[in-house]
């Protein structure tokens, strides 16, 4: 009679740990096969560097369009009547701070000439109006 109840009680524990052993093994072979999946050969991202016959200049300047680094924009400055072209880096820490912008490197020495820029956004067609010679105004008598 023991004899009969251990051998129903072990079958019944072989049964059971038969089922484990399929969960564990399928479930370790989902995990490989997502993994698998889902994992790409993507080589890690590297920072981007300077583009050739760029340089990386801080102005101060008044930013006149949303900052998205990487951005393309137009440096202007109303009095010398100057544009440039450029390309947003770093955004400043503090409200009145610097921008960091990429220039072409020809074009860096303005930059430095002059000060009070305004960073706007890129325009193709950007024209400032003319330069009246002489009197703008007429006087009647």
């Amino acid at each position: 009679m023991i004899s009969k109840l251990i051998g129903r009680i072990l079958n019944q524990n072989t049964r059971t740990k038969i089922w484990w052993m399929k969960l564990g093994i399928a479930l370790l072979l989902s995990n490989i096969f997502f993994f698998v999946l889902f994992t790409g050969n993507e080589a890690p991202k590297v920072a981007q560097a300077t583009p050739e016959g760029w340089v990386e200049i801080q102005i101060k300047a008044e930013l006149l369009t949303p900052f998205h680094s990487g951005k393309k924009v137009l440096l202007l400055h109303r009095n010398s009547r100057k544009h440039l072209e450029a390309m947003l880096e770093k955004s400043p820490l503090e409200p009145e701070g610097r921008f960091t912008v990429l220039v072409k490197e020809s074009q860096a020495q303005a930059l430095l000439s002059y000060d009070s820029w305004e960073i706007i956004p890129f325009l193709k067609t950007l024209n400032f109006a003319p330069i009246s010679k002489g009197a703008a105004h007429e006087i009647h008598y």
